[in-house]
C-alpha cells in the first residue's frame, strides 16, 4: 500500500541514509483516511504519476539540490527523465518548477525533461526549449498505450 523514493546519489550508501518520499499505491486510499479540510489535489496528482511511473520501472527518485525535482526516473531502455508535478502552472509557482528542472539536467546529464500539469496557464513561449510541457491527462494515455 506505501512505498518510498530515495533521493537521487549515485552512491548507494549516501541514497540509503537520505532522507525519502512517500506515496501511495492507490489515491481512493489516501482520500479515505484524509481527514483534513482542504483539498491538495497537486499531492494527488504527484501520487497518481508515481504510479503512473512504477508500473514502468522501479528506478525512480527525487533530486534535491537547492530545488527540488519531483521525480529522476531511469528507464532501462531509454535516457534518464526528469520529471516537476504541478496541479496548475501558473505565474507564480513557474520558476520554481522550472528551476527544479534546471538544477536536477546539471546533475543529471543527457536527460529528458518533463513538467506534467493538470492545467496550464502561462504563455508557451515561456517554456525554455528544453522542456516538454504536457497535460496530466495526455501523459497518462500515453503511459496506458506504452503498456
Amino acid at each position: 500500500m506505501v512505498t518510498y523514493v530515495e533521493k537521487y546519489d549515485p552512491a548507494v550508501v549516501k541514497r540509503e541514509m537520505s532522507n525519502r518520499k512517500i506515496y501511495l499505491y492507490d489515491n481512493g486510499i489516501a482520500s479515505a483516511i484524509r481527514y483534513a479540510f482542504s483539498e491538495d489535489r497537486g499531492k494527488f496528482l504527484e501520487n497518481l504519476v508515481f504510479t503512473g511511473i512504477r508500473n514502468t520501472t522501479e528506478a525512480i527518485f527525487f533530486l534535491k539540490n537547492g530545488y527540488e525535482c519531483d521525480f529522476v526516473v531511469f528507464p532501462e531502455s531509454d535516457k534518464p527523465v526528469l520529471i516537476q508535478v504541478t496541479e496548475t502552472l501558473h505565474q507564480d509557482n513557474f520558476r520554481r518548477e522550472i528551476n527544479g528542472l534546471e538544477k536536477a539536467r546539471k546533475k543529471i546529464k543527457n536527460s529528458r525533461s518533463l513538467l506534467i500539469t493538470g492545467n496550464i496557464a502561462v504563455p508557451s513561449d515561456m517554456f525554455p526549449e528544453w522542456v516538454e510541457v504536457i497535460t496530466a491527462y495526455e501523459w497518462l494515455l500515453k503511459q496506458k498505450h506504452s503498456e
